[in-house]
């Protein structure tokens, strides 16, 4: 995510992939040395093995739950680092120059699904004309357990869940009619991600999706001519 504001841009990052070499990369090729909102939706290696790319350059990070004493090594990299390491929960909120930016998930003090893909922080970005949310890689449970205690109800762009696993909630996709999917998936990855069940999940609510394993980089803005309209641009076209 990035603003627009009154001395710089800011920027918002969620999560930092795999390897780091492709997200410094990536950031290179955006003009990025900066991110001031760093958000680690859960502590799976391919979430957060680029962490290399970014430490000394973070603001704030927003964390889920330690779930052992190698995460607990991580935050202590990115504190050392000069960021401010916050666990999130539900309720968190703040601004980043122009834009409201919510955790709705977990449940802060909640008994279950607080950690591992249930446990998925999930962030919403609202402003400057995109309403965004990014689930992490919750399951169909945890979203429709998401939709009970803070449903985001419609918005313009949402981060696919789980790299586009079939493990979606149909209502849940429905109730956010996003405009535009992004699915951050691998080229030829061995899962089969997205999934035919996904992509037709998305087609069937009215979502176009936007797959990173076909399309590359992929860059969502409010159209110029306004009106709420979105303008997609993608590094590999389609």
């Amino acid at each position: 995510m990035r603003d627009h504001g009154a001395d710089r841009d800011r920027f918002a990052l969620v999560d930092v992939g795999p390897d780091p070499k492709p997200l410094q990369r990536c950031l290179s090729s955006l003009g990025i040395d900066r991110i001031d909102l760093l958000v680690l939706t859960h502590y799976d290696m391919d979430h957060i093995g680029g962490i290399a790319a970014v430490i000394g350059r973070v603001g704030t990070a927003l964390v889920g739950i330690p779930e052992n004493a190698q995460d607990e090594r991580l935050h202590a990299r990115l504190a050392e680092g000069g960021a401010e390491v916050r666990q999130a929960a539900k309720g968190d909120a703040g601004t980043l120059g122009g834009l409201r930016w919510d955790v709705l998930w977990p449940v802060r003090g909640g008994s279950e699904m607080q950690t591992g893909n249930p446990g998925s922080v999930t962030i919403e970005f609202d402003g400057r004309g995109i309403r965004s949310v990014f689930l992490g890689d919750l399951g169909e449970d945890a979203q429709d357990a998401l939709d009970r205690v803070s449903a985001p109800g419609r918005v313009d762009v949402v981060k696919v869940a789980h790299h586009g696993s079939r493990d979606q909630s149909p209502q849940f996709y429905a109730e956010l009619h996003a405009t535009v999917g992004l699915i951050s998936v691998g080229a030829d990855n061995r899962y089969g991600h997205p999934t035919v069940s996904l992509l037709d999940l998305l087609r069937s609510v009215g979502t176009l999706a936007v797959r990173t394993d076909r399309q590359g980089l992929s860059v969502v803005a409010p159209d110029a001519a306004g009106g709420g309209a979105l303008t997609v641009w993608t590094e590999k076209g389609g």
